[in-house]
């Protein structure tokens, strides 16, 4: 067994007891025809109550909540109870993105719409019990839909946990770090993060904290008055005034001077800054997210990023790995990326030859995700046939 929490379960073989809750006692009954010849044993009540009374004797809870029932935060959070904690599978006659959310602020294992075909319930259920996830799929799916994150939804579990983790604090206010090597796909992460907010119809602002040498970094990120420097021939209001409402997005935070951090730090506390060149105090109501490729924590220690900011901005940290990593990955976002390549162009998709695709599993990919998307846009825009081959790729090593 996976799950000490089912150690018992799996020394007696028993048949797993599987509590659903539901209000309707038709869909309490469906599902125990369904799940009973599965060799599940099952028993239904209507209230969170009620299944606070009968949860310490079930292995698994398949829940509808009613977002009205006051003892349903009190239910999950005893369910998370050491010695045995007891997963919750969501099944909801009317899911949203929402829901998913919520449920997974919840640290529910999973959530799924009541119309997902049986068999996928079923392997949801056993995985579930095994104390594994199948990966959240209606949340990656409204995503996919709504957001057209299919680009971004990885196959690795490490790189979909982030996701899941960015779900479930993305209507805090709380800042966040998206650690990983240039290329591995943060800025996409903080866009998902903003569109799952209460934020998302709000601005997403963007910043390269290395891509300016600090007075212009100060400039930009606070604005400045009419003369504050030589070409200053008006005043700009800085990205902290654009993203009022919204989410800043801060990039490279780690090449951030340390006179700039200061500032930062004062405006992360209080909402307020002044721009460049001015006296008075301004506001702006802005959700922070910084990424970095960097070790910050090594950076601290160097003296080259304040311990205080560090541990202002450190609130939730999401780790994304490398593309060398994660190969199941490789087959996925290059089909994408070669769907979107032929879209531009107006022209049928390439396919990748089998030598093509071995080519590609056998790179190191030092620049992740960025330098899978320059090679297959490279060899669009070059390829004479309808089939790409190892040639076409002309992959890099660096190490050469």
């Amino acid at each position: 067994h996976t799950d000490g929490g089912n150690s018992s379960l799996s020394a007696t073989h028993r048949k797993p007891i599987i509590l659903i809750l539901d209000p309707d006692p038709n869909a309490r009954r469906t599902l125990s025809r369904l799940l009973q010849p599965a060799g599940h044993a099952c028993t239904g009540v209507a209230t969170s109550a009620e299944a606070l009374q009968r949860a310490r004797g079930c292995d698994l809870l398949l829940l509808d909540l009613d977002p009205s029932d006051s003892q349903a935060p009190a239910l999950l959070q005893a369910l998370r109870q050491p010695p045995r904690p007891i997963p919750a599978l969501f099944l909801v006659a009317r899911p949203s993105l929402e829901g998913a959310i919520a449920a997974l602020a919840h640290q529910a294992h999973d959530y799924l719409p009541r119309t997902t075909a049986p068999e996928v319930l079923l392997a949801h259920i056993e995985a579930a019990l095994r104390g594994e996830s199948l990966g959240h799929d209606y949340l990656w799916r409204r995503l996919e839909t709504q957001y057209h994150f299919s680009h971004v939804l990885s196959r690795n579990l490490r790189a979909r946990e982030a996701y899941v983790t960015a779900a479930r604090v993305a209507r805090s206010r709380a800042p966040v770090v998206i650690s990983g090597e240039t290329g591995t796909g943060k800025e996409y992460l903080a866009r998902a993060l903003h569109f799952l907010s209460d934020r998302a119809s709000q601005p997403f602002v963007t910043l390269n904290c290395g891509a300016l040498p600090d007075d212009l970094l100060e400039s930009e990120l606070f604005g400045h008055e009419k003369g504050a420097f030589t070409s200053a021939a008006s005043a700009q209001p800085g990205l902290c005034e654009a993203a009022d409402a919204g989410t800043l997005f801060l990039d490279e935070i780690g090449e951030m001077s340390p006179a700039l951090q200061v500032k930062l730090l004062r405006f992360l506390n209080d909402g307020s800054f002044r721009r460049l060149g001015g006296a008075g105090e301004r506001q702006a109501d802005v959700r922070v997210l910084v990424a970095t490729h960097q070790d910050l924590p090594r950076l601290v220690a160097e003296g080259r990023f304040r311990e205080d900011l560090f541990w202002r901005l450190n609130v939730i940290r999401l780790q994304l790995p490398p593309l060398r990593e994660r190969p199941e990955d490789l087959e996925p976002f290059s089909a994408h990326f070669l769907a979107r390549f032929a879209l531009e162009l107006g022209r049928p998709s390439l396919a990748l030859a089998p030598a093509a695709r071995r080519h590609l599993s056998g790179h190191s990919w030092p620049g992740n995700l960025r330098e899978l998307h320059n090679v297959l846009w490279r060899a669009t825009l070059l390829a004479s046939g309808d089939c790409l081959s190892p040639t076409d790729l002309q992959l890099t090593d660096l190490a050469a």
